[in-house]
């Protein structure tokens, strides 16, 4: 239940900080009567993530293949790695939300530009939430039943947040928002990449050298409760393979100096 909350935290944090900050722009410039299609965004935005999770789950349930259920799994967890990727750089990028408040202020349409902006901003982290739950699901660390109460929660209290945000004087400075909020993601996305590896080894998709490259179980075990939080979260693993290690680091250091790399161009 813990990873769900945490992800569906940090999730509902982005996606109701968007949706604060253009409802308040909106009626700040006297453009308050578009708040309704921001709001048609927010509503629209969740039903198709909410659509979107049911059919995934029906469509890889509906095959009797157990081998084949789990190899569209292992495309769907690639999925989730290549957007949270792509999400991490788009949260550099947009680190500034008054480029999101200039697209609308300079639109000739701007009800419409509000409404994508909301709408693309909770299906985004709406799909964000639905492929990182299901590929926990799918390792079986967590139930339907657990997923459900952390996501539900997480939600509901990030909601909370941003709305104390907005209703007093606290400022919430969301350039370094972003920016530390991108490197939890880093870190989650670089345990679902050791999780992949894992995967595809354990169908024989990819060589296992060296396994188990060390053992740290009687440190920190993989069924104790801190391992299974620390497995979901970050892809902890006790007796990892040499290419689960080195697909962790890896992706840390290969993503990490592209984004370096990409703000240094931007600076």
């Amino acid at each position: 239940m813990e990873p769900t909350f945490i992800i569906a935290f940090r999730e509902g944090l982005e996606a109701f900080l968007i949706l604060g900050i253009i409802l308040a722009f909106l009626q700040k410039t006297d453009l308050g009567h578009f708040k309704k299609y921001a709001w048609w965004g927010f509503y629209l935005g969740i039903v198709a993530s909410i659509v979107l999770g049911v059919i995934l789950t029906i469509v890889i349930d509906g095959f009797e293949s157990e081998d084949l259920q789990y190899n569209i799994s292992l495309i769907v967890l690639f999925i989730a790695i290549v957007l949270l990727t792509y999400v991490v750089f788009w949260m550099q990028h947009n680190s500034d939300i008054s480029n999101m408040q200039n697209k609308i202020e300079l639109s000739a349409n701007k009800k419409w530009v509000a409404f994508l902006i909301v709408f693309t901003a909770i299906l985004r982290e709406g799909l964000e939430t639905v492929l990182f739950t299901f590929a926990l699901m799918m390792d079986g660390e967590i139930t339907l039943n657990d997923a459900l109460i952390g996501l539900s929660a997480g939600f509901v209290v990030s909601a909370i947040i941003i709305w104390i945000l907005f209703k007093t004087s606290i400022k919430l400075p969301l350039k370094k928002f972003f920016q530390y909020s991108s490197y939890l993601i880093l870190i989650i996305v670089a345990g679902l990449t050791s999780m992949l590896i894992k995967g595809l080894q354990a169908y024989e998709y990819l060589p296992t050298y060296m396994a188990p490259l060390y053992d740290s179980s009687w440190l920190l075990a993989n069924d104790s409760s801190m391992g299974k939080f620390l497995g979901i979260l970050m892809g902890y693993d006790a007796m990892p393979s040499l290419l689960q290690a080195l697909s962790w680091v890896g992706y840390l250091v290969f993503v990490g100096i592209l984004l370096f790399i990409k703000g240094k161009k931007h600076a």
